[in-house]
């Protein structure tokens, strides 16, 4: 076999961006993770009022 191609023994990947798929797809399931973390934090507002933990009395 003196041709210029390589045997495709044992290769599973054709081109570059499938062989990265095994390290992009966990990437792109934190960065959902934490999309949606912020999605649900944004929409929930500020439901709680400030304390205000001075006693009507007390003047600062």
């Amino acid at each position: 076999m003196i041709s210029g191609t390589v045997p495709a023994e044992g290769v599973l990947a054709t081109h570059s961006a499938i062989t990265a798929l095994p390290f992009f797809v966990p990437t792109f399931v934190v960065v959902a993770v934490i999309v949606v973390v912020v999605w649900r934090d944004r929409r929930r507002g500020d439901d709680q009022e400030p304390r205000d933990d001075r006693e009507p009395g007390n003047a600062p």
